[in-house]
Parts: structure tokens; C-alpha cells; sequence
């Protein structure tokens, strides 16, 4: 059994049919949410995700902000509110398939994971370890969560880390944005054992002629802030 771990689609279109045309060797995939807000096609990945058989996937803070019509935005430092109206409006009745729970069980081997957006009671506030990813600070922050794995996306920041009493923390980065024009997500091998991550490219240049031939709410700041060209260092092959 092979389980692909996406998370963080962000209506990337460009980057969900590239990592799509990717997954043709896996059996599941699950998404840790958010696949919607900041990219210019959001009904299109909802579109791509919700046809998608193989696909299980958990609610995330866009996909909260969305549905609820909340006032949060992409950042604090712009206003909040247009934006999701915006997306809002793009998808249409699709607002009413933005029903998911918050976190999902899995048994991976002989070890018990769950798999969520940033915690199994939330999915939108600030998380403490994004800039501190330390064992100790990540023990802290899932402590009342029973489980051997934890998968978690929001922070569009690869990790794999092994905590202080041997749980491990795994996040597979973002497939749409803030990534510097390369995708990416994990694969976890049951039968062999093992997890790695795939990183895939798109191009970042089209998604930001996308957003703003779509007139996307604030899409200077959001081209500069999610689609500039830094990079990440991704993990490779772990054992799980």
C-alpha cells in the first residue's frame, strides 16, 4: 500500500495537475487541507480533489474561512475579508462540499498516526513551532494527542522530526504555495517501510499572470509574499 500525503493545493492549478500527473503509482491520498485561498483556481482544484477517488482529505483554515464567511485573510497585515469573498465567489455552490473533519486516524505498520492540518481541535490559529521546530517544543505543542505519527501541513515547510519520547512529526510541505515554484508531498510505503518525499515543479511565472488576469483580491502582495523564488531543503528517504 502506498499513501500519498498532500497538503496545502491553495488553488494552484498549474501545480495540482503537475503533481497529479505524479500519483499515478499511488493507492490513497490523503490532503491535509487547504485547497483553496491565495491561488487564482480554487473551483478548479476543489474540481480536480473532489473527482479524485483515491482522495481522503481534512479541513483546513481556508477551507473553515471559506464556508463560515469568516473575517481571516491571507496575512494580518492586509485587509482579511476580501479575499475569501472572492473565493467564495469562484467556487459557487461548491462552498456546500467544504464539509471535513478536523483530523483522520490511521494505522501506518505497527504505529497509530493522525493526520490533520495543524491540531486535531484546530485548524487555522498560529502554530509555535513553525520558526522553533524543535523536539521539545513539538512534544509540548501535541502532548494531549495520542499518537505515534503526526501528519500536518499549514506551514508549507517540509520537516521530518523524531521527538524526545520517539514520536514523529512530519509535515510534506505545500503543493500551491510558498515554495518557490516546486511542490511538494510524501509518500508513505507501508510495505517497505518507509516515507519519502517527491518535489515537483510548475510554473510559478504563469500562476502569477494568473492571478492577475483573475483580478485576485490583493494578488501583488500574494505574488510576492507565496510565489516568490526561495527555496526549502526537503527531506529524502526515512524510515518509519
Amino acid at each position: 500500500m502506498r499513501i500519498a500525503v498532500i497538503s496545502d493545493l491553495h488553488g494552484n492549478m498549474d501545480a495540482v495537475e503537475r503533481v497529479w500527473d505524479t500519483l499515478h503509482d499511488v493507492d490513497r491520498i490523503i490532503c491535509l487541507g487547504d485547497m483553496i485561498g491565495i491561488g487564482p483556481h480554487p473551483r478548479k482544484v476543489l474540481e480536480r480533489a473532489m473527482d479524485e477517488p483515491r482522495l481522503t482529505w481534512v479541513m483546513g483554515n481556508h477551507e473553515l474561512n471559506t464556508r463560515d464567511g469568516t473575517e481571516l485573510g491571507p496575512l494580518e497585515e492586509i485587509q482579511r475579508k476580501p479575499h475569501h469573498d472572492w473565493v467564495r465567489g469562484d467556487i459557487g455552490d461548491m462552498v456546500n462540499e467544504l464539509e471535513a473533519p478536523f483530523f483522520i486516524r490511521e494505522r501506518i505498520g505497527k504505529r497509530s498516526a493522525v493526520l490533520m492540518h495543524r491540531h486535531p481541535e484546530d485548524c487555522f490559529s498560529k502554530v509555535p513551532y513553525f520558526d522553533r521546530p524543535f523536539p521539545s517544543v513539538m512534544d509540548e505543542f501535541y502532548s494531549d494527542v495520542d499518537a505515534d505519527m503526526f501528519f500536518f501541513g499549514h506551514t508549507h515547510v517540509p520537516l521530518y522530526l523524531r521527538g524526545e519520547q520517539g514520536r514523529t512529526y512530519i509535515n510534506p510541505g505545500s503543493i500551491g504555495a510558498e515554495n518557490g515554484g516546486i511542490s511538494t508531498y510524501v509518500v508513505i510505503d507501508d510495505d517497505r517501510s518507509v516515507i519519502s518525499m517527491r518535489t515537483v515543479p510548475y510554473d510559478r511565472e504563469k500562476v502569477i499572470s494568473d492571478l492577475k488576469r483573475k483580478e485576485v483580491p490583493y494578488h501583488p502582495f500574494i505574488a510576492r509574499h507565496f510565489f516568490s523564488s526561495g527555496g526549502f531543503v526537503p527531506f529524502t528517504v526515512k524510515d518509519i
